[in-house]
């Protein structure tokens, strides 16, 4: 290892980098365990996911088939311009609180009574039974939101475990290794030169 980066040869030096060591291999354990809790998570959510997004897909279809007779019946630029006039949805709120190393999502959006597009004689009675229907849709399209948004946060702290554990693993560990073993090979060399003096002044002394 380079000169700058070795550690003083001292049994002092020596009792911290084992301690170091023991940490570094702590923090493995740890991380692989935090690892394997992120990996279920996230299978768990993405199933999850999967079987909502295609009970939606169902829906949505049945949604936009019951839209396109609507809009047969009733005159799409007519429609466009009521529809113009109609104070938008309150904005999705986000209640995203922390878990384990990001963030876990939950949206929320606040209920309100749907205005109408017009009377009945202007637009008819489908176009307002198929909003009700997208109103209906959406409680389950903000919980497939939240569920996507945790696998893909769940998908970017598993990488980040997975680097740290290989850094760990790759760098941190075998540096501290190398460390110890280079301490503990001088202090014995130390040692033996201690020991070596001391026969030699007894052997003078003789």
């Amino acid at each position: 290892m380079p000169g700058q980066n070795q550690r003083p040869s001292t049994k002092a030096e020596l009792v911290r980098l084992k301690a170091e060591l023991k940490v570094a291999r702590d923090g493995v354990g740890l991380l692989e365990r935090k690892r394997d809790l992120l990996m279920a998570e996230g299978i768990a959510r993405l199933r999850e996911a999967r079987a909502q997004r295609r009970a939606l897909t169902a829906d949505w279809e049945t949604l936009w088939m019951h839209w396109e007779a609507a809009r047969k019946q009733a005159h799409s630029a007519r429609l466009g311009q009521l529809a113009a006039r109609v104070a938008p949805l309150n904005r999705v709120a986000d209640h995203s609180h922390p878990w384990m190393s990001t963030r876990r999502a939950a949206f929320q959006l606040t209920p309100h009574e749907l205005d109408l597009l017009g009377t009945p004689s202007e637009v008819g009675i489908a176009p307002e039974q198929v909003r009700g229907e997208l109103k209906s849709l959406l409680p389950p399209l903000l919980e497939l939101m939240a569920l996507e948004t945790n696998v893909r946060r769940i998908a970017v702290a598993l990488k980040r475990c997975h680097r740290q554990v290989n850094a760990l693993n790759r760098v941190v560990i075998p540096e501290l290794s190398a460390q110890r073993r280079r301490v503990e090979q001088r202090l014995e060399e130390k040692e033996r030169e201690a020991i070596f003096q001391v026969k030699r002044l007894k052997a003078r002394s003789q």
